[in-house]
């Protein structure tokens, strides 16, 4: 079966692309830095991991003859000694809804259980993030805890929630992840 889309790895070509939709406050609404960032802080950022072996960065493209971008979703380290790795995703706004995140998502976990050797994944989103709320639960990642009032915005603090999925519980899904 041919799939809906490809995981395209970073290079330091992609800089540029990357920086752009890391910057773009309306590709993450629930991302309290975003709208303060400065471009060439978040360029060394993005480069200095591209050049590392402890986080992996994709552009998620259609699988069509444009391999149009769709989204970025990123792994990387959260505590290397406990083999713990953090996911990180954005669609895009006109393709948000139709499937491509969850499918990228399926991707990466399959990655670090069954190539990096993870044990556990965690992702975290602000409490009022339902699109990523819902995106972790369809991976089969568990709601562990709740930071409150973690969050900083101009008017009130927000709730951090936090997601697991554990390596066994990622075997015992199965090849429908």
């Amino acid at each position: 079966m041919k799939t809906r889309i490809i995981l395209s790895p970073a290079t330091l070509e992609d800089v540029d692309f990357i920086v752009e939709g890391k910057t773009n406050p309306s590709f993450w609404p629930y991302e309290e830095d975003v709208v303060t960032a400065v471009k060439d802080e978040v360029r060394q950022k993005v480069v200095e991991r591209i050049n590392s072996d402890w986080y992996k960065q994709y552009i998620i493209q259609r699988n069509n003859s444009e391999r149009t971008p769709v989204g970025l979703i990123h792994l990387h380290w959260y505590i290397k000694e406990r083999e713990s790795w953090e996911i990180g995703f954005c669609i895009f706004p006109d393709y948000q809804r139709q499937g491509y995140g969850l499918e990228a998502a399926k991707m990466v976990l399959k990655f670090a259980f069954e190539e990096w050797n993870a044990h556990k994944v965690v992702g975290m989103c602000n409490e009022n993030n339902r699109a990523s709320k819902t995106l972790m639960e369809k991976m089969g990642m568990t709601l562990e805890g709740i930071f409150r009032e973690e969050l900083p915005w101009p008017d009130r603090w927000d709730n951090q929630l936090f997601y697991c999925i554990l390596d066994r519980e990622y075997r015992k899904k199965g090849n429908d992840n």
